[in-house]
């Protein structure tokens, strides 16, 4: 027999020339997704499954094997051999094959709406982790600004306490502001790589191909239209409903099966043929199992039970969409109001600060450490705007995730830091 040859599984596969040539190039959400479809070991591993569910198909669908016996006898003396011959054949099981063929075949179904729904949530969660690499890449680079800001202070705060025109305790802080500041890169810098590597699990990528660039920073949200997504939009296109619809159809075929079964005898057929001496005599028989006690009883009570419950997650799926449909419509629009909102109010407030402090700074009238002060409250203001800006669009997500036909598989929390920053005041030192 055959056996299939195993791979060293710490070696990878080889890796298709489109995702190379994707990568070739930098990155954006839409090409990273490509890149998860074509390469990611479990979305194969989904597809591989279905090849199971379609192998019971092609196994219930199959006509019983005929049963050949032979027998030689020696009655000893001068008699001579006797050889008997007979063949056995399942009716029952060739009766109830086709039954039998359509309970896999909706079973197959499911699994194929199993397998559709799990590279959804893989769109969906590759989607989400790039969007968190751009987020993690800007504020990275805000940080470092901060950073130099920081340093430029403690350069200008040496400087004037060598002439006497700053007081001891102001130098003394000034450090301070300066090392937290590099303990805020240097976690800015771990959580980078760390969002990179939740990446490149997602896109299957080991070794030279991890050196991938992005396209560009996260760009404003976009705004929903009325009327784009509907409770009933979803609902029609939810996978995990319809999954649940043939799960239930090959449910409620078992039940059919085991009534049939219930009163249907065991038949078998045979062919018997004996030879004795030079005469052969041939026969055949029918043999009846009759449905007295085991009447397939267990076989209708589990069927009709399977049936129930997965009505009832039906239905409770379906209210589970609608709700989602909703709370990810609210998310979307709360979420997008408030990108808005630090993009066209907050943000320009800064700078508009930060712009009169410095003609304030040029007329003298303020000290370079509040003008610093001013700088790094646009910093802090660009990076609470990144993050309700990644908000955003994890939001938006959730909702094409819903209409594509997949409930959301993960909480739709704001990120952590979205809805508030620490942003130092603009006063002297």
């Amino acid at each position: 027999m055959a056996n299939l040859t195993l791979p060293r599984f710490d070696v990878p596969e080889s890796v298709p020339e489109e995702v190379d040539n994707l990568l070739s190039r930098p990155l954006n959400a839409d090409a990273a997704v490509r890149v998860a479809l074509l390469n990611n070991r479990e979305a194969r591993a989904a597809l591989a499954e279905v090849g199971i569910a379609r192998g019971q198909l092609v196994t219930a669908g199959l006509v019983p094997n005929p049963e050949v016996e032979f027998e030689v006898r020696d009655p000893g003396g001068e008699q001579p051999a006797q050889i008997d011959l007979g063949v056995e054949l399942n009716l029952s099981a060739m009766f109830l094959a086709p039954a039998r063929a359509g309970v896999a075949e909706a079973t197959l179904d499911a699994e194929k709406l199993k397998a559709a729904g799990a590279l959804l949530d893989l769109t969906w969660t590759t989607r989400v982790a790039f969007y968190e690499v751009q987020a993690l890449q800007q504020k990275l680079e805000l940080r470092l600004r901060a950073f130099a800001s920081n340093q430029a202070s403690y350069e200008t705060a040496l400087e004037l306490s060598k002439v006497g025109n700053i007081p001891a305790l102001t130098l003394a802080n000034e450090p301070t502001s300066v090392e937290l500041s590099r303990v805020q890169v240097a976690e800015a810098e771990n959580a980078l790589l760390d969002g990179r590597e939740a990446l490149n699990r997602k896109l299957g990528l080991t070794g030279a191909r991890t050196a991938w660039t992005l396209e560009g920073p996260l760009p404003p949200p976009k705004e929903l239209k009325e009327g784009e997504a509907t409770e009933a939009k979803a609902l029609s296109a939810n996978l995990e409903l319809a999954e649940l619809i043939f799960r239930a159809e090959a449910a409620s075929r078992k039940v059919g099966l085991a009534k049939t079964e219930s009163w249907l005898p065991h038949l078998s057929a045979g062919f018997h043929g004996e030879r004795d001496a030079a005469l052969w005599e041939l026969g055949g028989h029918v043999t009846v199992g009759l449905p007295v006690f085991d009447r397939a009883q267990g076989k209708q009570l589990s069927a009709r039970s399977e049936y129930d419950a997965l009505r009832a997650r039906a239905e409770g799926q379906a209210l589970h969409v609608r709700s989602s449909v909703r709370t990810a419509l609210n998310r979307a629009e709360s979420a997008g109001k408030r990108a808005r909102h630090y993009s066209e109010r907050l943000l320009p407030a800064r700078q508009e600060v930060l712009q009169q402090s410095l003609l304030q700074y040029n007329a003298m009238q303020l000290n370079v450490f509040q003008l610093l002060a001013a700088q790094r409250a646009v910093t802090e203001t660009a990076i609470a705007q990144v993050d309700a800006t990644l908000d955003a669009w994890k939001a938006r997500a959730s909702v094409e995730l819903l209409l594509a036909g997949r409930s959301t598989p993960l909480a739709l929390g704001a990120v952590p830091g979205s809805t508030s920053m620490s942003v130092e005041p603009t006063g002297g030192h």
